[in-house]
């Protein structure tokens, strides 16, 4: 195990946001894992777990403990019939999988192309977009408990997922996600449930995975910042969820906002608020910016062009937050975790 000092962490998020880490260890293996939780324990210093570094705002001071980066890999796939049980270690890349399910001819996580981040990372946010979630498709999670310091497999049920958390988001620091393991099948049909997918297939009756997964790209480049010229954590809020009364109150005043049936309540979208509500779209404060194509995106204009900290962008998140409080009477919460 090779622990480095004041290592910057900017480099390791796709925000490019952050100051250096006290200690900071490549994790490849489960028992490097098991040393750095050592020797995190034994100075009696705070852990970070860390993986594309995609959902995550660092402060610009840094973190003062150890940043242990999750680098487990390998892609194993098991046939049975129609059924096939990928199983991933955590560091893998997302996006990387995806496309070898796709190559793969496996269906169920292709409207998730694209999407930044690790394979760990995903269970613990519940990743989704165009109408899939993970939970859709997953089987079980491997962890390390580090309480009990056991290694043992989550079901889908005992992972208790809901909109973008899960039970390792409500319960930080106490598991680490090692593999995970999801149902995917040789025969499918497209789910094109979101607007903007159904609309890339109009007059075509059955697209194929690949077709898919391309215009999930499209999409998303369309929506989303090019990370190799500015840095950003995707969506940086989460659209709320509102009880039944006020969501007929704001259908009254917008008659246009887009409502979904949601697991508390209704899920009203956020990005149309901003955008037609509050006109906040391109809103800034210093290098912080509401993304012009994307209002529910941050986006950190980063040196040549210019500099970002993290201060600048939590001073725009608060200034969203307060204007949706202050105008339209609800709570919004954020979707990106701050590191300080």
């Amino acid at each position: 195990m090779n622990i480095k000092e004041q290592v910057p962490l900017a480099p390791y998020t796709t925000f490019h946001i952050g100051g250096p880490a006290r200690f900071f260890v490549h994790a490849p293996s489960i028992e490097e894992i098991k040393e750095a939780l050592s020797f995190a324990k034994e100075r009696n210093i705070p852990v970070l777990i860390l993986g594309g570094g995609s959902n995550v705002l660092i402060d610009d001071a840094g973190f003062d403990g150890l940043v242990i980066k999750i680098e487990l890999s390998g892609v194993e796939l098991q046939k049975n019939a129609a059924e096939v049980l990928l199983v991933a270690g955590a560091g893998e890349n997302w996006d990387g999988v995806v496309a070898r399910a796709v190559g793969e001819g496996l269906w169920g996580i292709e409207n998730l192309s694209g999407i930044p981040g690790t394979m760990g990372a995903a269970p613990v946010q519940n990743i989704g977009a165009y109408g899939t979630e993970l939970k859709d498709t997953l089987t079980w999670v491997e962890v390390l408990d580090t309480e009990t310091k056991e290694i043992k497999k989550m079901s889908n049920a005992e992972c208790a997922f809901g909109y973008r958390t899960s039970i390792f988001k409500k319960n930080p620091g106490r598991f680490v996600v090692l593999r995970v393991a999801l149902t995917l099948h040789a025969q499918g049909a497209a789910n094109l449930a979101y607007r903007d997918l159904a609309e890339a297939f109009v007059g075509i009756p059955a697209p194929g995975l690949g077709d898919i997964r391309a215009a999930v790209l499209a999409i998303r480049a369309r929506k989303f910042p090019d990370l190799a010229h500015e840095g950003t954590a995707g969506s940086f809020f989460l659209n709320p969820t509102i009880s039944i009364q006020k969501a007929a109150e704001l259908a009254a005043q917008f008659p246009a906002l887009p409502q979904y049936p949601g697991e508390l309540g209704v899920k009203i979208s956020l990005a149309w608020l901003l955008d037609n509500a509050l006109q906040l779209k391109g809103a800034a404060v210093a290098g912080a910016r509401l993304f012009e194509k994307q209002p529910l995106v941050i986006v950190a204009q980063n040196p040549p062009a210019g500099g970002c900290s993290s201060r600048d962008v939590v001073a725009l998140a608060h200034k969203v937050k307060k204007e949706v409080k202050e105008k339209i009477g609800i709570e919004i919460e954020l979707e990106v975790k701050i590191i300080s």
